[in-house]
């Protein structure tokens, strides 16, 4: 065993010392390679997320000392599961539009924003978006990011509109062993519904169940709690909606509540 001494202890210990410095600083600029999110905003089967690292993504070699990856953009289906999934990752430099991770984004310049698209969401049903950034070659993820950049739950939706024929309801039908509401809240969506409306909800029998005023300009859509006026949860069964809307029409549909 080679035994170190005097001078050599202590430049061996000034070698640890530097190491962890650098492990220091490069864990530090790893944890501060995390995008500012701008916007995250629902459309029509439609959610798009919107950030910026504020620099070109060249320059981040030299702000951060560590070799810029890409982006991950996150996506979490609250009625299907309670982690985040990667639903795209942008590679940089990635050129073949075969790659999953394809950089399709613009050239960037300071204070650009980078926007990703999810096309395939389903109206009225709860999602929450993230994005982060990642060093080449490594594939770990940034969990304080993800958690950082994190939204709120937003729902897809149509935007108000009159063609009564499209109005849903949604999940139809309902199973309450599959609770599709972020922790466990009971709820059918009546969506692509007027400015105005009145919903009816009534049972097979004709009694009416539930009345619920819908008076938004902005939103197309209006939640059941599956409740009865008195505040009772409703039974397993088939019931009959209404929609009247003042100065279009009314329409009626059926849902099936599965227990």
């Amino acid at each position: 065993m080679r035994v170190i001494q005097g001078s050599g202890v202590r430049r061996a210990l000034a070698g640890l010392v530097v190491f962890g410095v650098l492990f220091l600083s490069a864990s530090a600029a790893l944890a501060d390679l995390c995008p500012r999110v701008k916007f995250v905003s629902p459309g029509d089967q439609r959610l798009q997320i919107g950030w910026t690292m504020g620099i070109d993504e060249r320059d981040i070699i030299d702000v951060y000392g560590i070799e810029f990856g890409g982006y991950r953009v996150w996506v979490k289906e609250l009625w299907n599961d309670d982690e985040f999934f990667l639903a795209r990752e942008y590679v940089w430099g990635e050129e073949d539009t075969s790659a999953a991770g394809y950089w399709d984004l613009d050239p960037f310049y300071e204070d650009s924003i980078r926007v990703y698209t999810d096309r395939h969401a389903q109206n009225a049903f709860p999602y929450m978006l993230s994005v982060t950034a990642f060093e080449e070659g490594v594939s770990s993820v940034n969990d304080d990011c993800l958690e950082l950049n994190s939204s709120v739950t937003v729902y897809p939706r149509d935007g108000k509109q009159d063609i009564l024929s499209k109005i849903q309801a949604i999940p139809n039908p309902y199973r309450s062993s599959a609770d599709w509401e972020h922790g466990g809240e009971r709820r059918i969506a009546f969506v692509r519904l007027p400015g105005t409306a009145t919903i009816r909800i009534y049972t097979a029998s004709a009694k009416l169940v539930r009345k619920l005023d819908h008076d938004d300009p902005e939103s197309d859509q209006e939640s059941w709690d599956l409740k009865n006026s008195s505040g009772e949860e409703v039974a397993p069964g088939v019931y009959i909606w209404s929609v009247e809307a003042p100065g279009v029409g009314s329409i009626t549909g059926k849902i099936m509540v599965i227990k």
